[in-house]
């Protein structure tokens, strides 16, 4: 019997455990991405060279190789690309077209939040160039002077901090507007006013309409806002577990129930700040902090064969449905961070052997980005990572020991002989407001 063939939308370290743990169970996977060399190919049955951005080129290649399924990981607009995919072959799909497109249009996105009387940052939708046609798309231009400002500036369908920034007028906004649609395909971006916040990121599974939340993390950022948003670690518990862990679980629910979700991984993303709890995104797909490999050790869950199973249109396994009634977030056994670390422009000459990192106390994997040879741009997205490391400890104290000492092994040397690693401790978003 011929074994099943999905198609993994994206071919980077992001979808590698997905393309394995297909493999593993005897799947055949065709990996998509346009860029040749993305490390999933040499992992696949076979790949295709596509932008997972653009439907139709995808599904004209899909339909050349017989698939049963489609799925993406780590990645957000390929889930409206996976959505339409599915629809357009008649396969299984955890998301209607409509419902992909709400989470992965910021427009859509926000409008709904506003509908449903969720609390997210006032916002509009701004067309910078041509004439203004009054749509259901974009906001009248004269709105820009409404907003409370300082504002955020994005564009309404991309990813990875890509194309963002932070404007103290009207006149800024309509400044730059042009340098957020480079990252855009749409003819809009967002505008919402700045929050100054922490932020936390919930990743769960929904069954039958039910969200169950498996983790909810510190999201740390870089400080101030010339980097908003750029990830530098995931901490696990999250400081905000017992303050804002019972508002955040039913503004989850609230959230997927009124967007329609009624199976599949969940990623939302909310901020916490002197105005309390607001949604900044969400997104129906597994993370892409490593998320498929630090849950299961975490809680037991197997998001990423959860995932094949939802895209082969199999049920939920009975091991995993146990795991979910059973499973509380509010628990913490062990202590966990995953490290998103970078480095000041240069060139790479010597990174610390991985070898060497992997035995670093509690260290449960880690890897390069990039390699000796690569230059380092100035870092404006969260395409400038250097690389990874899932660093677990018992509890909190044990774990900011092991980081410490992580943090004198690892390097980035350049071509002058000096580490221009950026220290994790120092640059940690502080608090800018009281808890």
């Amino acid at each position: 019997m011929k074994p099943p063939t999905v198609l993994m939308l994206g071919a980077s370290l992001a979808q590698i455990p997905g393309i394995a743990a297909a493999r593993a169970q005897g799947i055949d996977v065709i990996s998509c991405d346009n860029l040749p060399h993305s490390p999933g190919h040499a992992l696949a049955s076979a790949s295709i060279q596509a932008s997972t951005f653009d439907p139709e080129a995808v599904l004209t290649a899909a339909r050349q190789h017989a698939i049963d399924g489609v799925m993406t990981m780590g990645s957000d607009q390929p889930v409206l690309t996976a959505a339409i995919i599915a629809h357009q072959l008649g396969l299984p799909s955890a998301l209607t077209v409509d419902t992909a497109r709400s989470v992965t249009d910021k427009r859509d996105m926000k409008r709904r939040f506003q509908r449903l009387g969720l609390p997210t940052m006032p916002f509009l939708i701004y067309r910078p160039v041509g004439p203004f046609v009054r749509s259901q798309d974009s906001d009248a231009p004269d709105s820009l002077d409404l907003l409370d400002y300082p504002v955020v500036i994005k564009p309404v369908d991309s990813q990875g901090q890509r194309g963002i920034f932070v404007c103290a007028t009207a006149a800024e906004v309509r400044a730059k507007a042009l340098q957020v649609l480079a990252f855009s395909r749409a003819a809009e971006i967002l505008v919402e006013s700045y929050y100054p916040s922490a932020e936390v990121t919930v990743s769960g599974w929904v069954n039958a309409g039910q969200a169950h939340i498996l983790t909810l993390t510190d999201r740390e950022r870089f400080a101030g806002t010339a980097q908003l948003g750029i990830c530098l670690s995931h901490e696990w518990p999250s400081r905000f577990l017992e303050s804002h862990g019972d508002e955040i679980a039913s503004l989850t629910q609230a959230i997927v129930s009124g967007f329609g979700i009624t199976t599949g991984p969940i990623y939302f993303q909310f901020l916490i700040g002197a105005s309390g709890v607001k949604i900044n995104e969400i997104a129906c797909r597994i993370g892409g902090a490593f998320e498929s490999q630090f849950i299961p050790r975490l809680t037991g869950f197997d998001l990423t064969a959860a995932q094949i199973d939802l895209a082969l249109g199999r049920p939920l396994k009975p091991a995993s449905q146990a795991v979910l009634k059973q499973h509380d977030f509010r628990q913490v056994g062990e202590h966990l961070s995953v490290q998103l670390f970078f480095a000041q422009p240069c060139t790479i000459a010597h990174l610390t052997p991985l070898a060497e990192v992997l035995a670093c106390p509690g260290v449960l994997d880690a890897g390069y980005h990039l390699q000796p040879g690569h230059t380092i741009p100035a870092i404006t997205n969260a395409t400038a990572r250097v690389g990874y490391c899932i660093l677990t400890a018992p509890d909190k104290q044990a774990l900011e020991q092991r980081l410490a000492f992580l943090y004198t092994v690892l390097s980035v040397i350049d071509t002058t002989g000096v580490n221009q690693l950026i220290h994790r401790p120092l640059e940690v978003l502080p608090l800018e407001y009281p808890v």
